[in-house]
């Protein structure tokens, strides 16, 4: 009985062994790119994508405009949003300005170097580049 119970107790320690050591528990996926090399990486479908989170939000009409910052991937980028469709613009101020070629509801743009202060705006408008409503600078 006793060695029955010794080898179920080491059978069972070699397989949580096993276990953890195959599927570990909090697995950590590698970043797309970090810091400077995701500069005019688009964010879309990234892991920078799924980790940024609203570093700062500012409104202007019904739009807002989101400095998002992705922690893993130490980078930046603008998301621009409406309540309804219209021509908008996602800008990383003095780097790059997204114009949506169409009516949108939301426009995002490509990413830049995270480890200094980024500041983001959004622009709304009648048309392509033709833009009455900006948000402030939102910098993080």
């Amino acid at each position: 009985m006793k060695k029955n119970l010794l080898r179920l107790t080491i059978l069972l320690r070699i397989l949580s062994v096993l276990t953890f050591t195959f599927f570990p528990i909090n697995t950590a996926f590698a970043a797309t790119c970090s810091s400077s090399s995701c500069n005019w990486m688009d964010p879309s479908g990234t892991t920078c994508w799924n980790d940024a989170y609203d570093a700062v939000i500012h409104y202007a009409s019904t739009m807002w405009n989101i400095n998002k910052y992705s922690p893993g991937c130490i980078a930046n980028f603008s998301y621009t949003r409406n309540t309804s469709s219209t021509w908008l613009a996602a800008e990383t101020v003095g780097i790059y300005t997204y114009n949506g070629d169409q009516r949108y509801l939301y426009v995002w743009n490509n990413m830049w170097d995270g480890t200094g202060t980024i500041c983001t705006k959004g622009h709304m408008g009648s048309s392509q580049t033709n833009y009455t409503v900006h948000t402030t600078s939102a910098c993080a």
